[in-house]
């Protein structure tokens, strides 16, 4: 019986860490996020209230909205980001960002992926947050355009979307990049 017990407890243990966050239960608004791209680097940084560098959840939480697009509908999700540091303004160590995908998830390809990121995929990440009215959520700025992934200590400026001038920075470059804005 007691090894019954144990094998039953680790399985919700498993499922738990495994589910979808449901814990904080947040109001996802019903609207998807409105991407607005930078003309510049400059326009980018002074739209940004936050520009943070952390680490995304894997677990998010979704809100199907009544819209569809060429090859499935339109979901809000989202997600934690665990901030390690703030390169401008300060905030919690903890935030939640908003983002409008896709499901199914299209081809990576997709044109609509411009348009519809969807939640982000494991790593650490420099992104160029916004709050969202009316929410305590937060908004990626300008889309992909806000988004550096952190590889082996550097960024990477995503091709066709990020600034070439951010690509293969160190975090304390990066920074000075940006405050010389």
């Amino acid at each position: 019986m007691k090894t019954w017990s144990k094998f039953l407890i680790c399985i919700c243990l498993l499922f738990t860490f495994h589910l979808p966050v449901q814990a904080h239960n947040i109001a996802i608004p019903k609207q998807a996020v409105n991407i607005k791209r930078a003309a510049n680097l400059k326009n980018l940084v002074s739209g940004s209230t936050f520009i943070a560098y952390g680490w995304f959840d894997t677990s998010f939480q979704k809100q199907p909205l009544n819209k569809s697009v060429q090859g499935g509908k339109l979901v809000n999700f989202v997600q934690r980001l665990h901030v390690d540091k703030y390169l401008k303004g300060t905030g919690d160590k903890i935030i939640n960002v908003l983002s409008t995908g896709i499901e199914p998830l299209p081809d990576p390809l997709h044109p609509l992926n411009r348009v519809y990121p969807g939640p982000m995929a494991e790593g650490r990440y420099v992104c160029f947050l916004k709050p969202v009215k009316g929410t305590e959520l937060y908004t990626i700025v300008g889309g992909w355009q806000g988004v550096y992934p952190v590889y082996e200590g550097k960024t990477i400026s995503l091709k066709e979307e990020g600034f070439p001038e951010l690509n293969q920075l160190t975090l304390r470059q990066f920074e000075a990049k940006i405050k010389s804005y």
